[in-house]
């Protein structure tokens, strides 16, 4: 009887082996394109990101307030909205009327209204209510610490503005309360 040939079955061995170098050929092959789509594409994958300056939306001003012994202004800042220049002087002069957060002596009655500012060449026509007046609490240094913490308040923060008008009700005023005269311009004065 012949000998019935019998099918050898596959090695296992090879089988596996040949999975294995599959396996790390297409890992190669990914490792290869992977570094070379980097090298190639990197800086756009990669681009930083550049992020847009946008400008403040606020400015920090300096506001003169009389020290508690009455001799001198010392400043205080605050932050006001940016904006067109005499709505910016507005806003910093209605800070001052509102008075020191701190240990500082307003200058101001805070009954006084900010009726309008205007500003024609380098002169700044800032206007209040009469109760600037009527209200101020009297005395040649208070009414020195009132007038020059706005004069001052007005000309160091805005460089453009060179003199301050004073003005009361829409008018010039003789004083404010019948020591300094405000009939004219003044000028800042930052040794006060």
């Amino acid at each position: 009887m012949p000998k019935k040939q019998r099918n050898k079955p596959a090695k296992s061995g090879n089988k596996r082996s040949s999975n294995w170098t599959s396996i790390i050929l297409v890992a190669i092959l990914t490792i290869v394109l992977g570094i070379y789509l980097l090298a190639r594409y990197g800086e756009k994958i990669y681009e930083p990101v550049v992020r847009q300056i946008v400008p403040a939306k606020t400015k920090m001003v300096s506001l003169y307030f009389s020290e508690k012994d009455g001799s001198t202004l010392n400043i205080e800042k605050r932050e006001i909205k940016k904006g067109e220049r005499a709505a910016e002087i507005k806003e910093t002069v209605e800070e001052l009327i509102k008075g020191p957060s701190g240990k500082l002596i307003p200058t101001i009655p805070l009954e006084t209204k900010l009726l309008n500012v205007t500003i024609k060449g380098g002169t700044a026509y800032i206007d209040f209510s009469s109760d600037i007046s009527t209200r101020h609490p009297g005395g040649s240094f208070a009414e020195i610490q009132t007038v020059y913490s706005i004069v001052n308040t007005a000309a160091v923060n805005f460089p453009e503005v060179k003199n301050v008008q004073i003005l009361i009700s829409g008018k010039k005023a003789k004083t404010i309360a019948g020591h300094i005269d405000i009939s004219f311009p003044l000028t800042a004065d930052t040794t006060k």
